[in-house]
C-alpha cells in the first residue's frame, strides 16, 4: 500500500461518488493526498508495533466504518435543517428508512 495507490482507489470511488468540498479552500487532490498520506502513515504505525496484515485490515474497516457513521450523521443533520423537508424524506425513502 502506497499513498499513491490509495489516491488512485480514491479517485476511482469519487468517480462514482463525488465529494463536495463545498466552500472548503481544499481541493480534490489535495484532500485524497492527505488521507492517503494520513491513512498509510497509520498502517506503517500498526505494522512498527507488530500487527499483522489482517490485524491492520481490521483497524482500516474499524476506522472506516466509524467515518461512514459520522459522515452519514453529519449528512442527515445537514438534510433536517433544509429548507427542503422533502429532501430529507426522500433520501430516508432511499435508504430504507422511511
Amino acid at each position: 500500500m502506497t499513498p499513491q495507490s490509495v489516491e488512485t482507489l480514491m479517485a476511482d470511488i469519487e468517480a462514482e461518488d463525488p465529494l463536495d468540498l463545498g466552500e472548503l479552500s481544499l481541493n480534490e487532490e489535495d484532500a485524497r493526498r492527505l488521507m492517503a498520506n494520513h491513512f498509510c502513515e497509520i498502517d506503517r504505525q500498526l505494522a512498527s508495533r507488530g500487527l499483522d496484515a489482517e490485524a491492520r485490515l481490521e483497524v482500516m474497516a474499524a476506522i472506516a466504518a466509524h467515518t461512514m457513521v459520522e459522515n452519514l450523521v453529519l449528512h442527515v443533520r445537514r438534510l433536517r435543517a433544509s429548507a427542503e423537508r422533502a429532501d430529507f424524506r426522500d433520501w430516508m425513502k432511499r435508504h430504507g428508512m422511511s
